[in-house]
């Protein structure tokens, strides 16, 4: 090697020290995020997860003692995609805890406990119209016997 690559290997590297290192998306995700956007993403990872994955980590955060409003809303998404009326009033319980933030954020958590109210409500009615409609078919069905037995027997 000469003189001058050797020059040339030693200035490209101390300029190289100078540069930024790239961000990873791992510092990005200990930056502290907030606010609707936050939120949002935090939304749509939720949705990408299987369903493993998120009985994985309900279970770490059911097991958690205390939790931050960023954990409370991931707890809420999480419930949210459970099937049971129970786990649909967890999730706005878990809203209601949170504290208020900025409008953009004030009116996703609004939009968000509406919904979970209005899936509430619907199972509710949803489970009472089938009790109904039970009780229908076991009128109908007595009626039909009742109308069996008073009809005269013919005899030929």
């Amino acid at each position: 090697m000469t003189f001058r690559s050797l020059f040339l290997a030693g200035v490209l590297l101390s300029m190289g020290a100078c540069t930024l290192p790239p961000e990873y998306p791992a510092f990005r995700a200990h930056q502290a995020e907030s606010g609707a956007p936050a939120l949002l993403g935090e939304l749509a990872r939720v949705a990408a997860l299987s369903a493993e994955q998120r009985r994985r980590e309900l279970a770490d955060l059911e097991g958690a003692r205390r939790l931050d409003d960023a954990r409370r809303f991931r707890l809420a998404a999480l419930l949210e995609r459970e099937d049971s009326v129970e786990a649909l009033e967890r999730s706005l319980k878990s809203l209601n805890a949170m504290a208020d933030g900025d409008a953009r954020t004030q009116a996703l958590l609004d939009l968000m406990k509406k919904s979970l109210r209005t899936r509430i409500e619907l199972r509710q009615q949803t489970a009472r119209t089938q009790e109904l409609q039970d009780k229908l078919e076991q009128i109908k069905a007595l009626e039909k016997s009742l109308q069996q037995r008073n009809t005269p027997v013919k005899t030929p």
